[in-house]
Formats: C-alpha cells, sequence, structure tokens
C-alpha cells in the first residue's frame, strides 16, 4: 500500500511540474489578475490532487482531465463574483460570427476597462474604495452609503468626487481613455 503512494505522489509531482506554468497562465489570460490567477491554479491542482485516486489515463490524458478541472473552477469564479461581466472566447466568437464588427470591439473594451477599473480601484484609500463601490456597483445614494458607513452624506460626496478624480487621473497617466 505504501508503495502505491509513493508511486502516486510522485506521478502527481510530474504532472504538477509539468503543467503548473500553463494552468497558472491560462488563469492570468482569462482574469488579467496574477494574486487570483495564482489562488485559482492552487485549487485546481488541490481538486486534482483530492481526486487523482480517480483519473483514468484510460479515458482522457492528465491535460485534458486537467483543463476540464480548470475550466469548471473557472465558471465558478465567474459565477462566484457576479460584479464581474465576462465575455469568454466562445462569447466573442459568436459576436464575432452574428454581430458587427463595432459590437465585438465594444465587448473587448468593456473586458479591458473592467481590468483597468479594478485595478484603479486597489490604488485608492479604502474609504473613498468603499463609497464608489457602494455608489456604482450596489446602486446606493449617498444618504444610503452614508448611513452604512457611519458618514455625512456630504462626506460620502467628497469622498466620492476625491476618488473618481483620482481614478481619472491614475487613467490619464497610463494613457486610458476614460470614456468611449
Amino acid at each position: 500500500m505504501e508503495m502505491i503512494s509513493i508511486s502516486m505522489d510522485r506521478e502527481f509531482e510530474t504532472y504538477y511540474n509539468k503543467y503548473y506554468l500553463t494552468v497558472y497562465g491560462y488563469f492570468v489570460k482569462k482574469i488579467h489578475m496574477v494574486e487570483e490567477a495564482e489562488d485559482l491554479t492552487m485549487d485546481v491542482f488541490l481538486k486534482c490532487w483530492n481526486k487523482f485516486s480517480e483519473f483514468d489515463k484510460n479515458k482522457a490524458s492528465f491535460g485534458t482531465w486537467l483543463f476540464v478541472i480548470a475550466n469548471n473552477r473557472l465558471k465558478n469564479y465567474y459565477r462566484d463574483r457576479k460584479d464581474i461581466i465576462v465575455a469568454d472566447d466562445t462569447t466573442l466568437k459568436l459576436i464575432a460570427e452574428e454581430g458587427s464588427e463595432d459590437e465585438l470591439l465594444d465587448v473587448e473594451y468593456y473586458h479591458s476597462m473592467r481590468r483597468y477599473i479594478a485595478k484603479a480601484l486597489e490604488l485608492l484609500p479604502e474609504s473613498q474604495r468603499q463609497v464608489i463601490v457602494l455608489k456604482y456597483y450596489k446602486g446606493l445614494n449617498a444618504n444610503e452609503i452614508a448611513e452604512r458607513l457611519e458618514l455625512s452624506p456630504g462626506n460620502v460626496r467628497v469622498l466620492l468626487s476625491r476618488g473618481i478624480a483620482r481614478m481619472r487621473k491614475d487613467f490619464e497617466i497610463n494613457n486610458i481613455e476614460w470614456e468611449k
């Protein structure tokens, strides 16, 4: 029994070493966030490790099996993160086939803008980030935000204004068009 376990450990280690960077690169390409890509990659390999005894070489290659798990993990990630609007490769192809080139460019534009906005939000002080998220992602007005954060409505408006100004400045520095 011990001999089988050691053999499985070595086999899994070989697969891990062979596919880690490929899976990691897949997630980085899809979500454009390094830390989250690392977490998703580790989730996938942990799942593979836990289910490795069920892997059947006669049904599929390890790479195929691994990427089915990775793709399912990515779908769960998107489902759990309802604040993210995603255009996957299939959607982009469908738009390209059925829609106009302008529609495809719009989807790609908004996909890339979402990444830029997320990065710009990360650079803001916590108070400004909270106000912007509550206003634009949760749809709350200044009075509702003030009540939730125990601030005055005037303070909420100041934080909102300063946060947007900082984001706009960050976009200008990086030559990113603020509005389409």
